[in-house]
């Protein structure tokens, strides 16, 4: 069996759909739509751009304080981050039973 090797890793990034579905769940509170078209607007980018920002969750990082400052009353200061963490996992040192199976 060929040793796999799994290197410990994280980092975070901020998160353009959690902070954009965190704005719309705001502006839901206070009984207000926001679409995705009027924040691509005030973002000044094309609705296409806005969903290819959205479905990769990745934004220019000068989108995000365009965002706050836009809708201020709704989200302001708030950051939405993505964290994340791999872990290194050691293989078992006993062999599991159907490694010991001769075919």
């Amino acid at each position: 069996m060929e040793e796999e090797i799994f290197e410990a890793s994280e980092g975070r990034y901020e998160t353009f759909r959690g902070t954009v579905q965190f704005l719309k769940k705001k502006a839901a509170e206070n009984n207000t739509i926001v679409t995705h078209a009027q924040i691509a607007g005030k973002l000044n980018i094309s609705l296409d751009e806005f969903n290819t920002c959205y479905i990769s969750d990745k934004a220019p990082p000068e989108l995000f304080p365009l965002l706050r400052s836009q809708y201020p009353n709704l989200i302001g200061k708030i950051t939405m981050e993505v964290f994340w963490f791999t872990q290194e996992i050691q293989a078992p040192e006993t062999p599991m039973p159907w490694e010991d199976e001769e075919e």
